[in-house]
């Protein structure tokens, strides 16, 4: 079996380096990574971000998820997908993450958010699917509110409040004051 077969059957279109050398365990170092600066050259095998290699039809979703450790999809992207918000920047991926960051790759933003890690680790209103991770809209709503408290949504009854429910105590004060105030309910 080739490689490029080998990388197909994981059934993942994103890699770190580290995921490549246990996929190509057989293979010395060396020659790995001579066979990634040809792959490279020839775009059988792109380098979209430092120490990430994707296959040229990669899934967006999971290589916003690849760029940095224990992030997941949210925010504005979410909020959009489930018609909460109206208008969007098609080009944008909104995560949370550990640490701040905004990053350009193939005409498409990635934009990290800061949360901190009690909430970040929290798997509560998260979806996990085989290569990415993704808030529900009502996780989605708290992160949003958290970094941006005065702000409005277009479709507040796209929001299940039973779930919200279930996820705003783990939520700063602040927090679940604007969002009480922001959808006209007590908390």
């Amino acid at each position: 079996m080739d490689r490029i077969s080998t990388l197909l059957s994981t059934k993942k279109t994103v890699f770190s380096i580290n995921e490549l050398e246990k996929i190509f365990f057989d293979t010395e170092k060396k020659s790995l990574k001579q066979y990634l600066f040809r792959a490279k050259k020839d775009n059988t095998i792109l380098n979209p971000f430092k120490g990430i290699r994707a296959l040229p039809n990669y899934d967006q979703k999971e290589l916003a998820c690849k760029i940095k450790k224990n992030c997941y999809i949210s925010c504005e992207t979410v909020l959009f997908k489930e018609g909460v918000f109206f208008q969007y920047h098609w080009d944008t991926w909104s995560c949370m993450s550990e640490r701040w960051g905004s990053y350009s790759i193939d005409q498409q933003n990635y934009v990290f958010y800061h949360l901190k890690p009690e909430l970040l680790n929290n798997p509560i209103g998260i979806k996990e699917y085989d290569n990415y991770r993704i808030a529900t809209p009502e996780r989605a709503l708290c992160d949003y509110i958290y970094l941006h408290p005065k702000s409005w949504i277009d479709a507040p009854e796209s929001i299940n409040r039973i779930r919200l429910k279930t996820i705003l105590p783990y939520y700063p004060k602040a927090t679940v004051l604007a969002i009480n105030k922001l959808l006209d309910v007590e908390y």
